[in-house]
């Protein structure tokens, strides 16, 4: 049985086999889930070096060149993998819109939703925020990472979407610097009420965040991240809009709540841009590239409910 830790993990210690084994079990056993969680935060660390700005060049690494990080996907893909029951994914285009609608609209969380915006503290809400920011806060390189490659409607759809992230060219409008804008409030929030960030160290949560950053980063994964992105957008809508009347009910400034309000139309839209002008375009072209795109979709799903529910959880411990 491996004994990685959150401690051993700060101290930078060697991953071995029997790390790796115990968070990723391909024998139907459970798995460790303090082993998996440090393997999975020292993944997140590794994917936001990698995608560090310019002036952080000295400290970028090289992707692929650490072969103990390289297991740790290796594993957690076969894993993932091994969860997907294949006969339920579509085999052709023509079963891919309908089969995709279907569990995107599965997806939504309503009860969730309904939580947010009914009884949840603004603790809770500022809980749920700060887990976001582990993925949101590199959404638009994420965004700029998977049109690498595409061409025609596909790129330009893309591109679109990109220049929303962008403001469409306004400095005070992008998402990003959005995001960062309302994530300080809500820190504030936390260290008011004596929140830890801690609270957010969970394996579903570490999941959720590294899942696209993987995708995102190795280019033979690409088709994955389209997939998961595309769902996302196509399901995230009620949750902005849960936030939204959470926060409004909560008497958060109109300026923090401004992210979400616009991502209420804006994910809308982009969902079914998405679909017409990303999807629709590439699922014809073979059932390889089908599969994994599919397979994009539903590993997404299920690594989010799980977050979902995990962060419920944990929200509701800090009422």
């Amino acid at each position: 049985m491996s004994t990685m830790t959150s401690e051993s993990l700060a101290a930078g210690r060697t991953i071995t086999e029997a790390d790796v084994t115990a968070a990723f079990p391909q024998d139907g056993q459970a798995p460790d889930l303090p082993t998996r969680l440090a393997l999975l935060r020292r993944l997140h660390d590794h994917y936001l070096a990698y995608m560090g700005g310019p002036e952080t060049f000295l400290n970028v690494p090289r992707l692929n060149a650490d072969p103990q990080l390289a297991a740790v996907e290796e594993a957690w893909l076969r894993w993932e993998d091994s969860q997907v029951d294949e006969a339920q994914l579509p085999k052709t285009a023509a079963e891919f819109r309908t089969w995709f609608l279907d569990v995107a609209e599965r997806h939504v969380q309503p009860e969730f939703c309904r939580y947010l915006a009914e009884e949840a503290t603004l603790s809770e809400i500022a809980l749920f925020f700060m887990a976001e920011e582990l993925v949101d806060s590199k959404f638009d390189d994420l965004m700029a990472m998977v049109q690498i490659g595409t061409a025609g409607v596909t790129k330009l759809t893309i591109a679109e979407n990109y220049w929303d992230e962008m403001g469409e060219g306004k400095l005070d409008q992008m998402h990003t610097r959005m995001f960062e804008h309302s994530a300080q409030y809500m820190r504030k929030q936390l260290a008011e009420r004596s929140v830890a960030m801690s609270e957010l160290h969970s394996t579903e949560v570490y999941e959720n965040a590294c899942l696209l950053l993987m995708y995102g980063i190795h280019r033979h994964l690409v088709p994955r991240a389209l997939g998961a992105m595309g769902v996302l957008e196509q399901s995230a809508s009620p949750r902005f809009q849960a936030m939204v009347d959470g926060c409004t009910r909560l008497g958060v400034p109109e300026d923090v709540i401004e992210y979400q309000r616009i991502h209420v139309h804006v994910d809308a839209d982009h969902g079914a841009e998405w679909f017409d002008g990303v999807f629709v375009p590439l699922v014809d072209r073979s059932p390889e590239l089908l599969r994994e795109i599919s397979l994009g979709v539903v590993t997404r799903i299920r690594v989010a409910n799980a977050y979902y529910n995990r962060i419920w959880q944990q929200m509701k411990g800090v009422r």
